[in-house]
């Protein structure tokens, strides 16, 4: 789960910016240094029971991979016990706080995060509305809708204005791309300089919307099963040509040179609108659609075309598991602690690599969308309910005793740390507000708040600035997880 996660959020991070990313990761940096510093005061204060703050700390900032370093961290035998502390006592606090605390935290975020532009006195929708544009992203226009639906029709040249006019300027006038020409009953090549002659019949391809200008231009359409014949394709590739990234799809010309449209963009997993301003990039999912001959032609020069197999790439994945198993294990000594990122931290920090790796060469790593979904959901699922059953037999006894305090922890340490990364993002930084409102939310990894800023704002735009965020986070909490279970 953690791996599976760690690559897609890494994808997600390709969404940005490259001038948003070192203020994304301070903004990170300060949430979490502030969280840990809240919870080792908190320690200090009430001399909590060892394994509780590290508990605390992952479940206010409602980190798994947190506490799943804190338990890798006390179970792997590196903690100097003293008195009639145990190792299952230690592990058994970090459940219990961990069980205690996680729902606080995402909670108090949730509704710190909608709350937000109203104490800052802003425009949600209007901030995302800006950010869309910038992005050149047109909110509600889904790419496979239907100004996207495609069908090719069949004319003859009846008229005499027509005649001479070449097959570029029929493209210009209709947006349209004439993928056929029949001339005296023969099929014949031709090219964008062919000029029609009376008589002609020509097969068009394009959008519905715009079959209409074609029968503006040419009358009403013919049936002509000869000229209909042409094999119309559809193929997903992902985008790695260097020069393909950072054209617009108006600039690219998928029509005019290839006859070919695009029906759908996905990037980091998410629908794009396709609208002519959006500029490709790296690790970008398309589909397209044209004649066979010129979609390969097409799909060869903009990368690796995607296999239409399910199949996983199991080397990979098994190979990714060992080598975070074995980054795990490396440690550093400063004085009396030893600092390193367990096995939580060390796969999810392969994870990242290997998903940095596949958007450059995506010939490998490859899962399928399914298989996706089942390990990030029963993934998920069996971690929270494995905690959940460690930190029963003693939740009600923590709540007796330690429990108004640990809450009230909580909710300092679930929301000072938001409120700091906005302001810092907000004073330091030159974020869109939508943005860093999002960023903000993915700073303590708090994917419920994400998606109500995201509800709030009427727009994914938040998704990109909580991807941003969201991966570095999720490293920095597993290491301060892994510290604080020492006090």
């Amino acid at each position: 789960e953690i791996l599976k996660k760690a690559r897609q959020t890494l994808d997600e991070d390709m969404t940005l910016d490259a001038d948003d990313l070192p203020d994304e990761m301070v903004e990170q940096a300060v949430a979490t240094t502030l969280g840990f510093l809240l919870t080792l005061l908190c320690q200090v204060m009430f001399q909590f029971e060892p394994g509780v703050a590290a508990g605390l700390l992952a479940g206010s900032l409602t980190s798994p991979a947190g506490v799943a370093a804190a338990l890798d961290t006390a179970s792997s035998g590196a903690l100097r016990l003293s008195g009639s502390t145990t190792t299952e006592t230690i592990l058994s606090n970090i459940s219990v706080s961990y069980a205690i605390t996680f729902l606080v935290g995402d909670v108090l975020v949730l509704m710190l995060a909608r709350a937000i532009p109203n104490l800052f006195r802003f425009d949600l929708r209007a901030e995302a509305h800006r950010a869309a544009e910038e992005k050149h992203v047109v909110e509600g226009d889904s790419p496979s809708s239907g100004d996207w639906q495609l069908t090719r029709r069949a004319y003859q040249v009846a008229k005499e204005d027509l005649v001479g006019l070449s097959l570029a300027a029929v493209q210009e006038k209709t947006d349209c791309a004439v993928i056929g020409v029949k001339r005296n009953g023969v099929l014949i090549d031709f090219d964008e300089a062919t000029t029609l002659q009376a008589d002609d019949r020509v097969a068009v391809w394009g959008r519905i919307q715009r079959q209409d200008l074609m029968d503006e231009l040419f009358g009403s359409e013919i049936e002509d099963a000869d000229l209909l014949t042409f094999t119309i394709a559809s193929q997903e590739v992902t985008l790695t040509n260097p020069a393909w990234i950072g054209k617009t799809i108006e600039r690219v010309g998928f029509t005019e040179q290839f006859a070919c449209y695009p029906t759908r963009l996905t990037r980091t997993g998410i629908d794009l609108p396709l609208t002519p301003g959006l500029a490709l990039e790296r690790g970008d999912v398309l589909t397209l659609a044209g004649p066979r001959s010129r979609l390969d032609d097409l799909t060869g020069q903009l990368g690796y075309v995607e296999r239409n197999v399910n199949a996983t790439d199991l080397v990979t994945f098994a190979a990714g598991i060992v080598a975070g198993f074995l980054v795990g294990q490396i440690s550093l000594k400063l004085g009396g602690f030893s600092i390193g990122l367990g096995t939580a931290g060390g796969l999810l920090l392969v994870g990242i690599l290997l998903g940095y790796l596949r958007s450059i060469h995506p010939t490998f790593g490859r899962v399928p969308p399914a298989t996706l979904w089942v390990f990030k959901e029963m993934g998920l699922l069996f971690f929270l309910a494995g905690v959940g059953v460690e930190a029963g037999h003693g939740l009600a006894n923590a709540m007796r005793t330690t429990g108004p305090m640990i809450l009230l922890c909580s909710a300092l340490i679930a929301t000072l740390p938001v409120l700091a990364a906005y302001l810092y993002g907000r004073q330091v930084g030159s974020m869109n507000r939508a943005l860093l409102l999002g960023a903000a939310t993915g700073s303590v990894t708090c994917t419920p708040a994400m998606a109500a800023v995201s509800a709030d704002a009427r727009s994914s735009i938040p998704t990109i600035g909580y991807a941003g965020t969201y991966a570095f986070a999720t490293i920095f909490q597993a290491i301060a997880a892994s510290l604080m279970v020492r006090f």
